[in-house]
């Protein structure tokens, strides 16, 4: 089985997520728990968070499906004390949120480090990891990889690695690879997407790949940037996702079309479907 499906809007409920989801043919899709830009927002009410968890089983989703994407504000390498505070407290309550949602876990790209020693944000990225964690057990943290520009952590396995040593619980921390970070980092996904794959399950083992972002990249590989484009339209190609979706590694988790044609997400699904 496989769950592919795009980042859905929760505009006007969370709980209309699942159904905006379903119109496209999705078999799973990502969301966020809140305005994903600003610090503040009105706490998650039990009667809406009630009717997301009863719309997705109506509409035929699994709670493992689902890949809810922490706030782009959240920063857990920084070393200001003061923002590190301010974005442990909005991770812990994004986290909350999708514990009342009924889901299994959360997204957190791991932030920049900005100065000093790269080990220290790796430290303190994993620190903030773990508070969420002891504060919201019912979850794991999936942290994703990254194109690597100035001093964002998490675009090479090396450095993912040295994340989840960090941390002092493993066993509730993966990770999502995005495709479009991959190629902006230099992995050549283009013309080895099955041994980018095979290379990280010998590293981290199949369970450490918890979701993943199916993006094409319209900037070069090795750019180190992060620009996403429609499946087909950048520098990955189509053919690509297709080996990626018939890896072992993507049975059951979240594949993620974070696309920017909305047009094209039910043709763009039927397509990664179809492969298996």
């Amino acid at each position: 089985m496989i769950f592919v499906g795009p980042h859905v809007s929760i505009a006007g409920s969370v709980s209309l997520a699942p159904d905006r989801a379903r119109a496209v043919g999705a078999t799973g899709f990502a969301i966020f728990t809140k305005n994903q830009r600003v610090w503040k927002a009105p706490a998650l009410k039990e009667e809406d968070a009630a009717a997301f968890r009863e719309r997705l089983a109506a509409d035929g989703f699994v709670p493992a499906a689902v890949l809810p994407h922490a706030g782009y504000l959240i920063n857990p390498a920084t070393p200001d004390e003061a923002l590190w505070e301010k974005s442990l407290g909005l991770f812990i309550d994004e986290a909350r949120r999708t514990a009342m949602l009924g889901l299994q876990m959360i997204n957190i790209h791991p932030g920049a480090y900005k100065e000093g020693a790269r080990e220290d944000g790796i430290a303190r990225a994993a620190t903030m990891v773990d508070r969420v964690l002891e504060e919201v057990p019912s979850i794991s943290v999936a942290i994703e990889n990254t194109a690597g520009a100035g001093t964002i952590l998490g675009s090479s396995f090396e450095e993912l690695d040295a994340l989840l040593s960090a941390s002092k619980h493993q066993e509730r921390v993966g990770f999502t690879l995005d495709t479009a970070h991959l190629c902006g980092a230099g992995y050549d996904v283009a013309a080895d997407p099955f041994g980018i794959l095979d290379s990280f399950v010998s590293r981290f083992g199949r369970g450490k790949l918890l979701g993943m972002h199916l993006n094409d990249s319209m900037v070069p590989l090795g750019s180190r940037k992060d620009r996403h484009a429609p499946l087909g339209r950048g520098c990955i190609g189509r053919e690509a996702f297709r080996s990626i979706v018939c890896h072992p590694a993507a049975d059951s988790i979240p594949l993620i079309l974070e696309t920017p044609d909305e047009s094209a997400w039910p043709e763009e699904a039927a397509y990664l479907l179809s492969a298996r």
